[in-house]
């Protein structure tokens, strides 16, 4: 630093950066396609967590979740506030919905077709794809002890689990 300040005479400053400053100043495209948050519109950098992860119900896997500069994606927390506003329309996936078939747990949920998939705890390979707002409907139904004859009535689809994903969790 010395020998470059008495050669260009001027003063020089270095300072130390983070592995998301410096991805932010190379840019570069990220796994979606589009260009690095970090390089187009973020200013501030907030810590991330693996909890904004599981939020929007994401793999934990740690290749998939890193970024350029080998944390977690930035994209994960500018996106958290969206799906926690949008799950706040959602039931509480700890509702067991009773049916005389069975009980039926949740499995997973689904924000952008705003359905909820649950499994009857006896039969854990068939899927119920059930809308949001039937869901309610189910609960207040089991609040008032009316319980339904199945659950396929209100399902928009059924779909078998044989080793194979569900088509929501192709999207």
């Amino acid at each position: 630093i010395r020998r470059l300040a008495e050669e260009f005479k001027v003063r020089i400053e270095m300072r130390q950066i983070g592995a998301r400053q410096e991805a932010s100043k190379l840019g570069g495209i990220g796994s979606c396609g589009r260009e690095l948050c970090c390089s187009s519109h973020m200013s501030a950098f907030k810590s991330v967590s693996t909890n904004s992860a599981r939020v929007q119900q994401l793999s934990l896997n740690p290749q998939k979740l890193a970024g350029q500069c080998g944390k977690l994606k930035c994209c994960l927390n500018y996106e958290l506030d969206h799906y926690l506003e949008i799950l706040e329309e959602f039931s509480d996936p700890k509702i067991i919905l009773k049916s005389k078939k069975g009980n039926a747990v949740h499995q997973k949920s689904d924000i952008f077709k705003r359905v909820m998939l649950y499994s009857y705890e006896n039969d854990s390979s068939s899927i119920l794809v059930i809308p949001v707002d039937k869901v309610k409907d189910i609960i207040d139904m089991n609040k008032k002890g009316k319980i339904p004859e199945d659950l396929e009535a209100f399902a928009q689809q059924t779909q078998q689990m044989v080793g194979e994903e569900t088509d929501a969790d192709n999207d």
